[in-house]
């Protein structure tokens, strides 16, 4: 039995493998999709595979509801785990010093821009956020006298994309040695979502929030796949998002193209041990994974341990791998023999748009330092607070502090809540920095 959590597309890709794993193993496959509500709230698994978003993985440990993969299973050939990029590797799979799952793609957030636009300002993507930030500024103001539909950026808002919206502008502006604990302090859990790095970035994102004509502040907000869709269709100009959501706008390829680039680097970081802000001379870029991405575990629960194991690594691997993977707008291509197949994930153009987004991607995964969304029991319930704090902010660097504030004291309560110790244990555990059986 396979657990399909929160992606019935996922779910529908297993079952039309059904009769292929029966041929193969001799062995039956009943496929379920349940919410990601019945994933969490549920007291044990009754399944023998599991399959989830990326985020999820440090509350199913916690919960003792995953196994781990043996070493075996690791150093075999036939998984290929060096073929597996490595951000994803030696992040997204492991947790406590253990590897609890195979991965079915999780995509880099990256900066999305129309290619006129572009080519009316300049040809090549913006290198830090202050050009990001002013090239959004320039087309607000060729929008006025142009087009008045034609917004300059659309900020991904709807959900938790407010909360992933802050986090990639907001760890760019922290020092590249602090970014993998940027949301919370790992000794206590304590939230560092209102220090300086986070009150910058959402200012400069209110005010750019506050310049959009009104019709455009008053829509209801964009998530990813809808920002992308609005680039693609003529409609905005700059957002964020990654190759495979260009897919569902595909009928706009043939008029309005896009260029995909890495994340803007930040002119300056915050030094808390100086108390000011420092010039970046490197630039470093963040490569911000867990706004989606899938996993694959086998339960606890299993009393098909064997097997289940064999088909995590079957669904993982090979072609299998690439027809499964690449049914979800919520994975990307995630092993280095893959990325010549991108266009099975984005709806091929053939077309320049489509090379130079695969390419960013690709090289954002190849990273040995990404930045991943906390995996922490109730992940979704802090997102959520960040993201509504993000949407109801007044412009202002003032105003931001004090969303900011407000919003750390509601992460504090949930802290003590679930349990201080608990939950700092947890957030050390994704990092890396203890392992579970300390």
């Amino acid at each position: 039995t396979v657990l399909v959590a929160g992606d019935e597309a996922l779910a529908e890709g297993v079952r039309l493998l059904r009769g292929e794993w029966k041929a193969r193993s001799g062995g039956e496959l009943r496929v379920e999709a349940i919410t990601l509500d019945e994933l969490q709230q549920s007291e044990s698994l009754a399944a023998d595979l599991v399959i989830f978003p990326s985020r999820l993985l440090g509350g199913l440990v916690e919960q003792s509801k995953l196994r781990p993969l043996r070493n075996s299973m690791l150093e075999s050939p036939a998984l290929g785990l060096a073929d597996i990029f490595p951000a994803i590797r030696h992040g997204e799979m492991r947790y406590g010093g253990e590897t609890f799952a195979l991965p079915l793609g999780s995509p880099p957030l990256l900066a999305v821009y129309r290619r006129d636009f572009l080519d009316a300002h300049g040809g090549a993507p913006p290198q830090t956020w202050a050009e990001f930030r002013t090239l959004g500024a320039a087309e607000a103001a060729a929008a006025e006298g142009r087009d008045p539909s034609s917004v300059h950026f659309t900020p991904p808002m709807a959900g938790r994309a407010a909360a992933y919206t802050l986090i990639a502008s907001a760890t760019s502006y922290t020092e590249s040695q602090r970014r993998v604990e940027s949301l919370f302090d790992a000794a206590d859990m304590k939230a560092r979502i209102a220090d300086p790095a986070f009150v910058r970035a959402l200012a400069e994102l209110t005010v750019e929030l506050a310049v959009l004509p009104e019709r455009e502040r008053l829509r209801p907000a964009s998530d990813f796949a809808e920002a992308v869709r609005l680039v693609r269709s003529g409609q905005a100009g700059i957002t964020f998002g990654w190759p495979g959501l260009a897919a569902a706008s595909v009928e706009h390829a043939s008029r309005f193209t896009t260029d995909l680039a890495p994340l803007p680097a930040a002119e300056q970081v915050y030094s808390p041990s100086q108390n000011a802000w420092v010039n970046q001379v490197a630039r470093d870029r963040v490569t911000l994974l867990g706004a989606e991405g899938r996993l694959a575990s086998v339960t606890a629960q299993t009393r098909n341990a064997v097997s289940a194991f064999q088909l995590a690594q079957w669904l993982t691997t090979g072609d299998v791998a690439v027809s499964l993977s690449s049914r979800s707008d919520g994975t990307l291509w995630f092993r280095e023999s893959q990325a010549a197949m991108h266009g099975k994930w984005t709806a091929p153009t053939g077309g320049r748009d489509e090379e130079d987004g695969a390419a960013a991607a690709t090289e954002a995964l190849r990273t040995e330092t990404p930045v991943m969304i906390p995996r922490v029991p109730a992940i979704d319930e802090y997102l959520d607070v960040l993201a509504d704090a993000v949407r109801t902010a007044e412009p202002g660097e003032e105003a931001a502090k004090s969303a900011l504030t407000a919003a750390a004291e509601k992460w504090e309560a949930i802290t003590e809540r679930l349990g201080r110790a608990r939950q700092a244990r947890a957030y050390r555990r994704h990092l890396g920095i203890e392992m579970l059986d300390e």
